[in-house]
């Protein structure tokens, strides 16, 4: 006979004996699922058989060293995103960026002034003149830039005048107004015609612009004023501009004390190094404050030539060679020069006049200029990590189809013709073999064709 299994054919126990087993299994699994419920809140390791094996989980996870472990942390908080600032410029290759518009001189004669009076000059209330038509066409170009930045010439007159030009300039204080209205904001005012009417002009010239709240630096109403470096905050965030300026000349006039005015005098007078360690001090300072970038705008006197003078080279090169400036940019020659690249450091020798009242054919270059847009790339607050990546620049003349306007010579015509449509390109085309005499590499400097730009944007 076979063997017969011990609970019957097909081997399952009886029913009577099956209970027990049936509680312990539903005990196990409520603890299995209460255990899991604790794992999940605390983050400690599981195990079905408690403590015991979560203390020898947590020896094992032990370092060499010795030190405990901490529990998975399992909030971990995420990084904060990188902010960039690229500001209004069309291109930004690094984090941050800071466009600078330059360009020449705020040159005012009697001849262009009267273009714009009113009915009553001697108005003491901001009426006697309006210079808005003549700086409006900036302001398309000031809005693709970042900070502006203007040259002031000459000293300015009272409210009301007397108004006086060359050669001892006093110029109607609306020009001031204009300049903030249009959207400079800052300017540079270390000129040969600086002293032109002494400590009071100095004086009404700073009180104006900082009324209208202008940054501003070159001559000064106290040594205290004097020692401050201009450091000027990018509106777009991308960081802090510092500019240093000084003059060649003071017409051979001398001022009541030497810090009045910022100068760079020439190699072999008695104070040319002390200028140079001057304007380098200012830089460090201005870095001291923050600056990112520090410009160096420098004030010639040598008129109406298409080249840098050797006073320019060689206060330039020695400028750039101490470290302490980004970019190097000229006036006061009445006229476009060349720009170069010395060393790791841009200079715009010359920007010519912004602003200025037409001279005769022997003086042509006198109506014209450029206006410049300087973009440094980097990381704000991060020192050596910004260079020049770019200069836009665009040419321009003092007249639009005979009226006085600032008025730009690209290749887009914004504003239509200057002059005419042959002169115009004349000019545009001796600007650009002027730029780029000294071998200025066109990758970096480029012609400025604003309405392609805003096209892109």
């Amino acid at each position: 006979m076979g063997h017969t299994r011990k609970y019957g054919q097909h081997g399952r126990p009886p029913a009577s004996s099956s209970w027990p087993g049936r509680i312990v299994a539903a005990a196990l699994a409520v603890i299995l699922v209460l255990a899991a419920a604790v794992w999940y809140v605390s983050g400690m390791p599981f195990s079905p058989w408690g403590s015991a094996a979560q203390s020898r989980t947590s020896q094992t996870a032990q370092p060499q060293t010795g030190t405990s472990s901490q529990p998975l942390n399992r909030t971990q908080s995420v990084p904060e995103p990188v902010v960039e600032h690229h500001g209004n410029s069309p291109d930004c290759p690094d984090r941050d960026c800071i466009s600078v518009l330059v360009n020449g001189d705020l040159l005012f004669h009697p001849n262009l002034w009267k273009h714009f009076a009113s009915a009553n000059t001697a108005a003491t209330d901001g009426t006697a003149f309006d210079f808005a038509p003549l700086f409006e066409p900036m302001r398309r170009y000031i809005q693709a830039s970042d900070i502006a930045v203007c040259e002031f010439e000459t000293p300015i007159a009272p409210r009301g005048g007397p108004y006086a030009g060359y050669p001892v300039f006093a110029i109607p204080p609306e020009v001031a107004d204009a300049a903030a209205n249009v959207g400079f904001q800052a300017c540079t005012h270390a000129t040969n015609h600086s002293w032109d009417q002494g400590a009071d002009g100095v004086n009404r010239l700073w009180d104006t612009l900082a009324a209208k709240g202008v940054a501003q630096t070159g001559s000064y109403k106290s040594e205290a004023d004097s020692t401050k470096p201009l450091v000027v905050d990018s509106p777009t965030g991308g960081g802090k501009l510092g500019i240093v300026t000084g003059t060649v000349s003071l017409n051979g006039e001398v001022a009541d004390y030497d810090w009045r005015v910022d100068r760079l005098r020439e190699a072999g007078d008695p104070h040319h190094q002390s200028d140079i360690d001057r304007a380098v001090a200012k830089a460090k300072a201005a870095r001291e404050q923050g600056a990112d970038v520090v410009a160096m705008a420098m004030h010639s006197v040598q008129e109406y030539i298409d080249y840098a003078d050797s006073w320019q080279v060689s206060e330039a090169h020695e400028l750039a060679d101490t470290g302490a400036f980004d970019v190097i940019y000229g006036a006061g020659c009445h006229c476009v020069q060349p720009i170069e690249h010395y060393h790791g450091t841009w200079i715009i020798y010359g920007t010519g006049n912004a602003v200025t009242v037409s001279a005769p054919a022997s003086r042509i270059v006198n109506n014209q200029g450029i206006t410049a847009r300087i973009q440094f790339a980097g990381r704000k607050g991060q020192a050596g990590s910004w260079r020049v990546n770019r200069i836009d620049w665009v040419p321009t003349a003092n007249m639009r189809q005979g009226e006085y306007r600032w008025c730009p010579i690209s290749s887009d015509h914004p504003d239509g013709t200057c002059w005419s449509a042959d002169q115009d390109a004349q000019v545009r085309q001796r600007i650009w073999n002027v730029i780029y005499a000294m071998g200025a590499d066109s990758n970096v400097v480029r012609e400025w064709n604003i309405t392609d730009e805003t096209n892109r944007s």
